[in-house]
């Protein structure tokens, strides 16, 4: 007869977690009511699914994990061997569903960048690119430009300083540059062989008076 465990809850919440959200949480997922919800808060351990199997114990715990609750899974102990008490369980609630599966990469929508040789890039602030798989590692790859002001521009830049609004001058002169340097940036990466890029970061400095460099980076990667 394979090993059954018992899943016991006393109510513990993780340190810096809402208790009334840990309790929302807990009670959607678990399907209980209100009166299931104080059983499991009365501060006492409380049986929550007892004599399962191990993953089924397994799939409670990652319920409670993640509402932002302790949970133990206890290993049943032999008949005639003295356990710690408990309270009376709860009434069993249905097994938590697993959690949907994510979409085939074909249902993935993906958008790319046209590179200067007429392929794709893919450009990306997260970590990783929806659908796919990383399957090469490249680098940093990253690309700058500095401008200077324009005297044109700062002198409706100062009439703007007195009657207020948008700087337009100074917007398109910002779109030009991100623009520039996120180009360089990607001809960087397609030379590598990369078609991808993620981890895409934009920073500026000031590295003379009256010019700033506008800085982009990332991490190039090939996916598929």
């Amino acid at each position: 007869m394979s090993d059954r465990y018992t899943v016991i809850f006393d109510g513990r919440i993780m340190p810096g977690k809402n208790a009334d959200m840990v309790k929302e949480r807990l009670k959607s997922a678990l399907k209980t009511d209100d009166q299931g919800l104080a059983r499991l808060f009365t501060g006492d351990p409380v049986a929550v699914r007892k004599s399962t199997d191990k993953a089924t114990a397994e799939k409670y715990k990652k319920v409670f994990t993640a509402a932002g609750a302790f949970c133990e899974i206890r290993k049943d102990e032999p008949p005639g061997t003295p356990r710690p008490e408990t309270q009376a369980s709860a009434p069993a609630p249905p097994e938590p569903a697993d959690p949907p599966p994510a979409p085939p990469a074909s249902q993935v929508k993906t958008h790319y960048t046209t590179t200067s040789d007429g392929g794709k890039m893919v450009i990306t602030n997260i970590e990783t690119v929806p659908g796919r798989t990383v399957t090469e590692h490249f680098g940093l790859v990253s690309g700058s430009t500095i401008r200077a002001k324009h005297i044109g521009r700062d002198f409706m830049a100062g009439l703007k300083n007195l009657v207020g609004g948008e700087l337009k001058g100074y917007t398109q002169l910002l779109q030009e540059s991100r623009q520039q340097a996120m180009d360089r940036m990607v001809e960087e990466a397609r030379l590598m062989g990369a078609n991808a890029i993620v981890n895409v970061r934009f920073s500026t400095s000031s590295v003379a008076q009256g010019a700033a460099e506008l800085y982009a980076y990332g991490t190039a990667v090939r996916v598929q």
